[in-house]
């Protein structure tokens, strides 16, 4: 095992004690499940669903890598084949503790595999989502093998797999037809598009922090950018479809993501610091920038996935629902508690741990970087 470097010694600290502080949580959600979150009948899907998404995002670094090598050429990006792979699992394994730890009844998790319902998205997600990290476990053990000719086979298989996969979760939301914003064809392609920015930004800072070659952190960073650009445009198309379209709720829950609280998160941190920062620093076009702009990215994503999830649960499925009959557990707003922020702290903290842990644990993945962080 490597020796630890002094910022590797710090941040593994850093992530102990997000552990520890965040192990409250975990305790939390094992012994009263949802009855310890701010959840209710109407607004179903909180904090957990936006964690789960969030990390959705950042596993799919692995996707924009195997079409750069596989369908375009590029081999020189295979350089970053180990870093991708490890970064890939852990944060799949992240997402996987994210939506458990969010279920009502997570010991009925075994009915997937023992009764599972095709003709729901949620049990193709399941599939997807094993299917994925099994390629990417396989690819990190045949890249330690150095048996070139899966590790391509595998990267192959990769892209249809984690198309699927990502299309599916958006899936799952675009059939929810009676939640403005949510529904539609164009929903599981801005799934897509999401993730892959997500996964490009953390896969262009990590290249960076550790030392892999600027050209490949710049390479990474154009792509960046260019995911910026495109996932602004689709929420400009179905901002602006939404309002001209005269539907009522539509236009309610439009004006709940961009007005209150939840505008305050949509323009500082989503579109300030998730966009126009980090576009700003990456046409600045020097390692240094690209980096910082795509950790942006990475550090508004939650907040993203946020405005994405929550607002639409706010507009009542029928006029007048919610004064119908009156119970804290059938309000329309939603405020996480405290023990759902320690579950993020603990989730983030975890997936630290495994990014500084992995080049000590699996030196042969990294060994193209320089000095780990």
């Amino acid at each position: 095992m490597q020796a630890a470097s002094p910022t590797a010694k710090m941040l593994t600290g850093l992530a102990l004690l997000g552990l520890l502080g965040g192990a409250w949580g975990i305790i939390e959600a094992l012994m009263y499940g949802t009855h310890a979150t701010g959840l209710g009948s109407f607004v179903p899907w909180g904090l957990g669903v936006a964690l789960y998404l969030t990390f959705l995002g950042f596993s799919a670094g692995g996707l924009p890598l195997a079409l750069a090598t596989t369908v375009f050429g590029k081999h020189e990006y295979e350089e970053l084949s180990g870093l991708v792979a490890w970064t890939v699992v852990v944060t799949e394994l992240c997402a996987g503790l994210a939506i458990i730890l969010d279920l009502g009844h997570m010991e009925r998790m075994y009915r997937f595999m023992t009764a599972p319902s095709f003709t729901s998205p949620m049990a193709w997600m399941f599939v997807f989502f094993n299917a994925l990290l099994l390629v990417y476990l396989l690819k990190i053990y045949n890249l330690l093998n150095k048996n070139a000719v899966w590790v391509h086979r595998l990267t192959m298989i990769s892209v249809p797999v984690a198309l699927l996969f990502y299309g599916t979760n958006g899936y799952i939301f675009g059939v929810l037809v009676t939640h403005p914003v949510w529904g539609g064809p164009l929903i599981p392609f801005y799934f897509i598009v999401a993730a892959l920015m997500a996964g490009t930004a953390l896969m262009c800072f990590l290249s960076w922090a550790f030392n892999y070659k600027a050209k490949l952190t710049m390479g990474v960073g154009y792509g960046v950018l260019a995911l910026i650009l495109l996932f602004a445009l689709l929420e400009i198309l179905i901002g602006l479809t939404g309002f001209q379209s005269g539907d009522t709720d539509t236009r309610l829950t439009l004006k709940a993501i961009l007005s209150g609280s939840n505008g305050l998160v949509f323009w500082s941190l989503h579109v300030g610091l998730g966009m126009v920062i980090p576009v700003f620093l990456l046409l600045r076009h020097t390692v240094g920038s690209t980096a910082l702009g795509s950790f942006c990215v990475m550090a508004s994503f939650l907040a993203t996935r946020w405005v994405f999830v929550i607002p639409p649960q706010s507009v009542p499925p029928l006029p007048g629902l919610d004064q119908a009959f009156i119970h804290e557990r059938l309000a329309l707003t939603y405020t996480p508690h405290l023990g759902e922020w320690l579950v993020v702290l603990f989730v983030f903290s975890l997936s630290l741990l495994g990014f500084v842990l992995g080049p000590r644990l699996l030196p042969g993945l990294f060994q193209q970087g320089g000095k780990n962080v």
